[in-house]
């Protein structure tokens, strides 16, 4: 538009087929909405200086603020009002989230970010490009919308949005009942691990400017958090109030990993303590996790913050300290840099909270010293100079971002195709299965047949110009209705049940439709109100009337598919899953899942159904096996029993639906061979063209890891993986190179260990009888092939 000049178009790396242009803007209203640093008459200040050091520079702002000052600078959520006008230094909103796309309003054409998949469903694509690729994407998008003055995603459009994402949540499903699994990648740890990594690498990295950060991830949520409530006699136990009693080995071999390796290899800027206590103390008062660990053994160099009101926890619900000066000092002293503070109902910002409150008394009492501050000042601040928000702007790309570049066509494709790899194929008939013939009569059945909602999953910015209105999300009924139409077919939907409800008057209605079609599509699971943030789950089959519905689809012994939206599994009977001849899981598929679901499962004319199905990322209990196991939510041991996870659950391989299980329009076998330090899996293909995902587990053989320590309970470990292509009747080649990392353990105190002995490499496509095995031998120098193989 008018006073807009393109300065420069940038090849971006995002894309290697298609390369994404972005237009930078050195003038006109863009730039001028944001608030900015070092202007004139704030401009002569030495922080302001660009050519000296960021620590010199960082240090001379803080000493020019008083102690009543200085709490302003580290409470999130505290935009508009943390902000030193005496100064020249802006309000800044930390806390955004960004968890599967930029959490603001639309801009002001009507523009609205990009939405992915829910992290649940993006975790089962076991593709590294799509997390990064997501990651760039959102980075860029959040300097776009930042730039225009776009808020939070609420009603008020307050805060202003800042540029830290308070995401990915890299939390392990430790249970299928946690109200927060579609939040999180899966059960496994390096899963888990380089989910964090390849997201921080692209949000935090950019492409515009090597010099400065695009955006900050805070990795959430630290640790051991997987509890929402209410459990207990009374209810009592939720996550404010939940101790989670660890071994060390569980601690460092389960819980710490994913956020040790989006740390040090993904360079991770931000830590988000949870509301929970490890071992006694709550995680925004453990010196131990927060500085030991955390910057002393990973050489963590950026900020932490609580959870929304984590701080107040301390006292109030962990009655770890007796006062508000004892709780800021435990909390400032163990390394919690900035206080999400909790903020007034229909208030969409901070006003207050204990960091304001009591930093300034607990310092003049003595409790704190206000170096102490300082040092979380310096944590806080130096990202801020990192994103160049104390520096001239004109050479900085960041500064200049086009709008246009918010939901563009790259970023779109993008997420419909992270989509198409994250639903999972669990069972597939060979008379009654996928995929069905578009041009035929279709019935579409079940409580989320005309749902535009529960298909996006939570935390969620603006989807559609209009606040509040999901209008622009296609339903599954409108995308099966419109890709079965071009083949000329018709397509009917009925509901039937509602999600949770147990009226089944609607059943008869349901089931009628599906008399009179060739093909039935049923669309069910969960949805916010059954698992949600604050809300577990007691019961994990299939809820209210869905499976009296189901039961009566079946019974017509139609060409029938059942598509699960879910957080945590759907546990069903044996029987009734034996009735179903095809099951998908989608996850919460978003905002594209409907297109993308409609085309997966039909044929067209024009083209066959994609066949680039990802495979679970948890261990998929049917309701027999999840009731054997007897599991008790609040205990956090990984070992007890018959084990949590397919890493140590006893009969893992004797699942119907283990980790890393999927199937495909394709039938796909692997054979493995290997010399030195190096496996290489063959994938062959029998069936049309598709996507493999190969997984490369470690086994220690019998002896190698002595039967005292717990990790000798191990069943299988993941290592590795690797997506591939893989022509039609055609193979493809996946090489890994294994090193001591590859094997490494953990003792019963904690520590690293690589036992030396032997190891099986096994090698699977995700059908239980598509395996390889190589036997190696390893110590801490590294692993070779015991001799060379072929198996």
């Amino acid at each position: 538009g008018p006073g807009l000049k393109v300065l420069r178009s940038l090849q971006s790396d995002l894309f290697p087929q298609k390369a994404m242009r972005i237009l930078i803007v050195v003038s006109g209203l863009v730039v001028g909405t944001i608030p900015r640093a070092c202007v004139p008459p704030h401009d002569k200040y030495e922080f302001c200086d660009a050519s000296k050091p960021l620590e010199e520079r960082v240090n001379d702002l803080i000493g020019r603020l008083s102690l009543e000052e200085k709490p302003y600078l580290l409470v999130a959520r505290e935009s508009p009002k943390g902000n030193i006008s005496r100064l020249g230094v802006p309000e800044y909103d930390w806390g955004g989230n960004c968890i599967h796309g930029v959490q603001s309003r639309c801009s002001a054409d009507g523009t609205c970010p990009t939405s992915f998949p829910n992290p649940n469903t993006l975790g089962a694509t076991f593709n590294r490009s799509v997390w990064e690729g997501m990651g760039k994407v959102i980075g860029l998008e959040l300097r776009a919308l930042w730039l225009q003055g776009v808020g939070e995603n609420h009603e008020s459009n307050l805060p202003h949005i800042g540029l830290d994402c308070w995401s990915p949540n890299i939390n392990i499903v430790r249970d299928p009942r946690w109200g927060r699994n579609l939040e999180t990648p899966g059960e496994d740890p390096f899963l888990c691990g380089q989910f964090g990594a390849k997201v921080t690498s692209g949000l935090q990295g950019g492409t515009l400017d090597p010099r400065y950060l695009q955006a900050v991830v805070t990795l959430k949520h630290f640790d051991a958090n997987s509890l929402e409530g209410p459990w207990g006699e009374f209810g009592q136990i939720n996550r404010h109030t939940v101790n989670a009693n660890l071994t060390m080995y569980d601690l460092h071999s389960t819980y710490l990993p994913a956020f040790k390796t989006a740390v040090e290899d993904g360079g991770a800027l931000g830590v988000m303590c949870s509301y929970n206590a490890v071992n006694g103390v709550p995680t925004c008062a453990s010196e131990y996790l927060l500085k030991e660990v955390l910057r002393e053994d990973w050489g963590f160099e950026g900020y932490v913050t609580s959870d929304s009101g984590a701080v107040e926890d301390v006292m109030k619900n962990h009655h770890y300290t007796k006062n508000w000066d004892d709780t800021v000092s435990a909390t400032l002293q163990a390394g919690c840099d900035m206080e999400s503070a909790p903020w007034p109902k229909d208030h969409p910002w901070a006003t207050d909270g204990p960091y304001i409150s009591y930093i300034p008394s607990a310092v003049k009492a003595g409790l704190l010293a206000e170096t102490d501050v300082d040092e979380a000042l310096r944590h806080t601040l130096m990202l801020r100079f990192r994103l160049g928000l104390f520096d001239p702007i004109d050479d900085q790309p960041y500064w200049h971002v086009d709008p246009s570049v918010v939901r563009q066509q790259e970023h779109e494709d993008l997420a419909i195709d992270s989509t198409r790899q994250g639903l999972v194929l669990l069972k597939n008939d060979e008379k009654l299965g996928l995929p069905f013939q578009a041009g035929k009569k279709v019935a579409v059945i079940g409580p989320h047949a005309n749902d535009n909602t529960a298909i996006l999953g939570n935390y969620l910015g603006q989807m559609c110009p209009t606040f509040g209105s999901n209008d622009c999300v296609q339903t599954p009924c409108d995308a099966i209705t419109k890709l079965n139409a071009a083949d000329g077919g018709s397509t009917v939907c009925v509901e039937g049940v509602k999600v949770n409800s147990a009226n089944v008057s609607g059943i008869g209605a349901a089931v009628a439709a599906a008399k009179a079609a060739d093909y039935v599509v049923y669309i069910g699971g969960l949805d916010g109100s059954i698992e949600a943030e604050g809300k577990d789950r007691h019961d994990i089959g299939l809820p209210g009337s869905q499976p009296a519905l189901l039961k009566a689809l079946t019974g017509l012994n139609k060409f029938l598919v059942t598509v699960l939206y879910h957080g945590g599994i759907i546990a069903m009977p044996k029987a009734d899953v034996a009735a179903v001849p095809s099951v998908v899981s989608a996850g919460y598929p978003g905002f594209y899942g409907a297109r993308v679901m409609a085309e997966a499962l039909f044929d067209t004319k024009a083209a066959e159904a994609p066949n680039r199905f990802g495979r679970l990322a948890v261990s998929w209990f049917l309701q027999e096996e999840w009731e054997a196991g007897n599991y008790d939510m609040l205990d956090f041991a990984m070992t007890a029993g018959k084990g949590r996870t397919y890493r140590y659950y006893k009969d893992d391989q004797e699942l119907a639906l283990p980790f890393g299980f999927g199937l495909s329009y394709s039938k796909f076998g692997v054979t493995a061979s290997g010399s030195g330090n190096k496996v290489v899996a063959r994938v062959a293909n029998s069936g049309r063209a598709g996507d493999a995902v190969v997984l490369l587990y470690i086994r220690p053989q019998t002896g190698t890891v002595p039967s005292k320590e717990p990790a000798a309970r191990l069943v299988r470990q993941l290592a590795d993986f690797a997506r591939v292509a893989v022509d039609k009747d055609g193979e493809a080649q996946v090489e890994f190179h294994l090193t001591s990392k590859s094997v490494e353990l953990f003792n019963e105190d904690g520590k690293v260990q690589v036992f030396e002995g032997g190891y099986d490499v096994i090698l699977s496509c995700g059908d239980k009888g598509a395996e390889a095995t190589v036997p190696i031998h390893c110590n801490k120098h590294g692993c070779t092939v015991d001799s060379v193989v072929v198996v």
